[in-house]
């Protein structure tokens, strides 16, 4: 123990939030506190390194999400005092894995993940850590708190992102089993998955938790066994949760409080969900998905296509596919990373980003976009010419509040919105 009567692991945790940077990281702003870990706004503070070198296709490194391993103290834990490091030092292993899961998860609709190691300090122990994308946008529990339930377009919609992002997960034989709306973020025309302490293996036993009101029936029983464990898990889990989207109170949804002993749930749940003023469209979606027999769930493929066949005539997201390709970052692959820091050696560094190529076509002179500098700032600008200087750039003219203009070179993937060629 340390002198302030703290575990190494816990001050080492203090020493980083007190420090404000993991990595090459700064930690601007706390997002969360979970029984896992801490959650961090943090930005890319790495020297000589431009943005363009840290630049992810479809997304932004230079922002994201931090997760830090949140310690237990000894006592709060059912394990010997001299077994506690050692349990600990495996804690963090598995901490690392939710990284490691991330990145073999191939899905926009789920967070990207850009980094992970361990962090060394001064209390001797090291602090496990991870960054992930900045969703902007806020979850589907706030959103319903203050915008009340969703109409059938949006359920569709919601469906469609999340039974994409499970066919996903499901896909690599992983289960996520958390799903619930506050583990649902919604962006402009897109919801994302979140969350995945609880991931694991499909069908095999492991450590169950979860959340009251949405364990599912075969959870609710006495015996942990496989199916507990089953795809069929999260399907019911989403049944539950696009109920609550339409305006279902959990209470009402069995006919029974969802803090009820286990036995009397599984049986209001054995008669059937009560789903009075769903609409039937968005009802034929749901109903099945909350089957008191697992094996009479759909699969999250089978559902997805049902979801498509009912999207409006000229969604974008009625032809997709499950779990649409998201380009890779340009770091090293989180997963060699995070198996690099579990196993005490230093992350490979970061690949170099390739050499700009030459611009094809004309600048589109007089068009306004708004580009992002190399500390995340946002700025709007107007496109005035190519850069000749500097193959791949175009020269943007900011004007400042007090009528001053400035022209920058910016290379077209900091472009976030606007049309720069012509």
């Amino acid at each position: 123990m340390t002198m302030a009567g703290l575990h190494p692991a816990q001050a080492a945790l203090q020493e980083v939030i007190q420090s404000r940077h993991v990595g090459n990281w700064e930690l601007t702003e706390p997002l969360g506190r979970g029984g896992q870990g801490t959650t961090w706004r943090a930005i890319w503070q790495k020297e000589n390194q431009s943005f363009t070198q840290v630049a992810v296709a479809g997304g932004r490194l230079n922002r994201g999400v931090i997760k830090l391993m949140l310690p237990p103290a000894p006592d709060e834990v059912p394990i010997p005092p001299a077994r506690f490091d050692g349990w600990l030092k495996h804690q963090a292993h598995g901490f690392l894995t939710e990284a490691i899961v991330l990145s073999k998860i191939d899905s926009e609709y789920i967070p990207g993940v850009f980094e992970a190691a361990m962090q060394s300090t001064q209390a001797g122990w090291d602090v496990p850590w991870f960054a992930t994308e900045l969703i902007s946008g806020r979850s589907l529990a706030e959103h319903l708190g203050t915008q009340g339930p969703m109409d059938q377009n949006q359920l569709l919609d919601l469906a469609h992102d999340i039974l994409s992002a499970l066919a996903a997960i499901h896909h690599v034989g992983l289960v996520h089993l958390d799903l619930k709306p506050d583990n649902v973020m919604l962006e402009p025309g897109k919801a994302r998955l979140i969350d995945f302490g609880l991931v694991t293996k499909a069908n095999e036993t492991g450590l169950f938790g979860g959340t009251p009101g949405f364990f599912t029936p075969e959870q609710l029983d006495e015996i942990v066994e496989e199916n507990d464990f089953a795809p069929a898990a999260d399907i019911f889990k989403l049944g539950v949760t696009l109920a609550i989207a339409t305006g279902v109170n959990l209470g009402d949804l069995w006919g029974i409080h969802p803090r009820s002993e286990d036995a009397e749930l599984r049986r209001a749940m054995e008669k059937g969900a009560r789903l009075t003023g769903v609409k039937p469209a968005v009802r034929e979606v749901i109903a099945p998905m909350l089957a008191f027999d697992p094996n009479r769930r759909p699969t999250a493929a089978k559902a997805l296509e049902q979801v498509r066949d009912l999207l409006p005539a000229g969604s974008s997201k009625a032809s997709g596919r499950a779990g649409a390709a998201r380009p890779a970052p340009i770091l090293q692959p989180a997963q060699q990373s995070a198996r690099a820091a579990a196993a005490g050696q230093k992350p490979p560094a970061p690949a170099a980003a390739p050499a700009a190529k030459p611009i094809k076509g004309q600048a589109n002179v007089g068009a306004r976009v708004v580009v992002v500098d190399r500390l995340g700032l946002d700025w709007t600008g107007v496109v005035i010419d190519l850069d000749e200087k500097r193959p791949g750039n175009i020269l943007v003219r900011h004007e400042s509040t007090r009528g001053s203009e400035n022209v920058r070179s910016y290379p077209l993937n900091q472009v976030i919105r606007g049309t720069p060629l012509t």
